[in-house]
């Protein structure tokens, strides 16, 4: 794995990446930073170019103004245009929660560019608006205990909190992660898009729920059964409504199923992009 700045017309971005072959892009979700995906890049980088980028104003990609405006616009604006400056015109691409949000909204932007989807943990996808207002709040709730006063404890509790197991937290990711909140325009740019996301939860054009039937892009949805940010059973009812979709859920896992079961993920996705039948 390595790591590379890219001025994104102004917009200092951090990507993270390795391998060859196909493209796959890897998005956090909100308040973390690519580097939950430490224990997939270079497994999934074995078959795949995998870029795991940071997203608007997290991780070490500068915040931007989102002018009044839901961040999603922003951020899938941004996405597209990095991988137009990365050279990739096709590609697959896997979004965790609100990463998962923006992966299907970016195929709803440009279907002729998105190859694959895998949706994991995606209350921000499959969650109808009342549920993903709520789950929203309670999520701000645990993460601003670490972005308001960032210590290494704070941030593996941050993290512990997602997870079925507390020992699933990658340690080795905890010291990126402290020394990212400590930047001193994090907090901020969280809390605007929190704000983003709470007031487009309604939004038909700012979210896909009252279009899955629309979204027929061959689709993995992965969760967990443990996940508290994303209701199984919504996933469940999510994936009856899509075209193209299967559906996998992973037993004592919650939030983070790739840096709980990794070797599960990694397998399950590994499969579905080469073209294997996964999930149910």
């Amino acid at each position: 794995m390595r790591a590379r700045f890219i001025d994104v017309d102004g917009i200092k971005t951090r990507v993270l990446y390795a391998g060859s072959g196909p493209a796959l892009f890897l998005l956090h979700g909100v308040g973390v930073s690519a580097d939950t995906f430490i224990r997939n890049i270079d497994e999934l980088g074995k078959r795949h170019t995998v870029y795991a980028p940071d997203m608007l104003g997290h991780g070490f990609t500068d915040a931007v103004s989102f002018g009044g405006r839901p961040p999603q616009v922003a951020t899938v604006r941004h996405l597209a245009r990095l991988a137009e400056l990365l050279g990739v015109d096709r590609f697959s691409v896997g979004g965790s929660s609100y990463g998962g949000l923006i992966a299907a909204l970016m195929w709803f932007d440009q279907p002729h560019r998105v190859d694959n989807l895998v949706v994991i943990g995606s209350g921000a996808t499959f969650h109808p608006a009342a549920e993903q207002e709520q789950t929203l709040r309670n999520a701000a709730a645990n993460a601003g205990q670490a972005l308001a006063d960032p210590t290494l404890e704070s941030c593996r509790k941050r993290l512990a909190a997602i997870c079925f197991d507390p020992r699933s937290v990658a340690e080795d990711i905890l010291p990126v992660q402290l020394t990212s909140y400590a930047l001193p325009d994090r907090f901020d740019a969280y809390k605007e898009t929190i704000a983003g996301l709470i007031a487009s939860c309604g939004s038909t054009e700012h979210r896909v729920y009252s279009r899955l039937e629309q979204l027929s892009a061959r689709t993995l949805i992965l969760t967990g059964r443990e996940d508290i940010r994303a209701d199984w059973r919504l996933h469940v009812e999510g994936r009856k409504r899509m075209p193209n979709a299967r559906l996998l859920i992973l037993e004592k896992c919650s939030h983070l199923p790739y840096m709980e079961h990794p070797e599960a993920f990694n397998n399950a996705v590994d499969g579905f992009l080469a073209g294997e039948t996964v999930g149910e």
